[in-house]
C-alpha cells in the first residue's frame, strides 16, 4: 500500500475553483481511498471520456491537500480507456494513418505491428522541449514522415497514441506521477502509453527510454528505476466549470477550472507517506 499527499506547489488566485483527476485502475494499481481537506468538493466526470474529477474550492486560511491510498495489483483498466475523444493530440490525420500502414503493415500479427510503430515512434524523437507542442495547432495529428524531433513525453506519448489509433490498434494517453528510486517528492508530472493488443503488451514509456539513453524501447512501467501511479487517460479532457466547459491538454495535477487563469495547470507537489 502506498499513500501519496498532493498539495499545490504555487499560489491560486482567491475565488479560483480547481480541478484534480481522480486516479483510475490499471493491472497495476487501485485506487483505494481518497481523503481531500481544506478544500470544498464536488465530484464530476469528464463531458468526454469517463475520467473522473474532483472540483475543489481552496478554503481560507486552510491548507488544502489530497490524499491518495493506493495498492497493487490493479484489475484492469476501466472499459472507456481506449475510447477516443475526439481531441487533435490523440486524432491521426489521413496523412499519418497512411504513413502508419506503410510502417506497421495491417497483414502482420498484432505484437510485431506494435513492436514497428513502437521503432517508428522512438526514431523520429529526440528529447527536448518543443516552441509549439506537436498537434498543439492543428485538428489531427500529423504524420513524421522523415527527420528527428525534439519533444518531450507529452508530444512523443501524444503521437504514439495517434500512430496506434492510425493503425486500429487500442492505445490511450496515460497521464501520472513518477517518483525517482529512493525519492519521496516529484513536483512535474509525467506520461505513458497503454496500448491494447493481442499478444502485445500494453505498459510503453519511449520518451524514458530516449531521455536517459537506455537503448531500445521495452515495453516496462518503470524504465527508469523507481515508482509511478496512473492519474487519468487521455488529451483534451473537457470539464464542465461555473463559466462553462474548459478542456485541458492532460490532467496530471491540479488545474484551473474557473476563475483567472482558467485553463492553467497547476504546478503540484506530490510527496510519498509511505510504501
Amino acid at each position: 500500500m502506498a499513500v501519496i499527499r498532493l498539495t499545490l506547489g504555487q499560489p491560486v488566485d482567491e475565488g479560483a475553483e480547481i480541478v484534480l483527476a481522480i486516479p483510475i485502475g490499471t493491472p497495476e494499481q487501485v485506487l483505494r481511498d481518497i481523503d481531500i481537506t481544506g478544500f470544498d468538493v464536488q465530484h464530476a466526470r469528464a463531458l468526454n471520456s469517463g475520467q473522473e474529477v474532483v472540483r475543489l474550492r481552496p478554503r481560507a486560511g486552510e491548507p488544502g491537500e489530497v490524499r491518495l491510498v493506493f495498492e497493487e495489483p490493479g484489475t484492469a483498466f476501466p472499459d472507456w480507456t481506449f475510447a477516443p475523444n475526439g481531441g487533435p493530440h490523440e486524432t491521426p490525420s489521413a496523412e499519418l494513418t497512411t504513413l502508419i500502414e506503410d510502417v506497421a503493415p495491417s497483414t502482420l500479427p498484432p505484437p510485431e505491428r506494435v513492436e514497428h510503430i513502437i521503432r517508428h515512434i522512438e526514431e523520429r524523437f529526440t528529447y527536448g522541449v518543443r516552441d509549439i507542442g506537436l498537434a498543439d495547432d492543428l485538428e489531427a495529428m500529423p504524420p513524421l514522415t522523415c527527420g528527428v524531433h525534439l519533444g518531450t513525453c507529452i508530444d512523443t506519448h501524444s503521437y504514439g497514441v495517434a500512430a496506434f489509433r492510425a493503425a486500429g490498434i487500442s492505445a490511450a494517453y496515460v497521464s501520472g506521477l513518477f517518483f525517482e528510486e529512493g525519492a519521496r517528492i516529484s513536483m512535474p508530472g509525467h506520461c505513458w502509453m497503454a496500448v491494447q493488443a493481442d499478444g502485445a503488451p500494453h505498459h510503453w514509456d519511449v520518451s524514458h527510454f530516449l531521455k536517459y539513453g537506455l537503448g531500445p524501447t521495452r515495453p516496462v512501467l518503470n524504465p527508469k528505476p523507481g515508482v509511478r501511479y496512473a492519474m487519468a487517460i487521455g488529451r483534451n479532457i473537457v470539464v464542465e466549470g461555473e463559466e462553462g466547459p474548459v478542456t485541458f491538454g492532460r490532467l496530471s495535477g491540479f488545474n484551473v477550472l474557473s476563475g483567472p487563469g482558467r485553463g492553467d495547470h497547476l504546478q503540484t507537489r506530490a510527496e510519498i507517506l509511505s510504501f
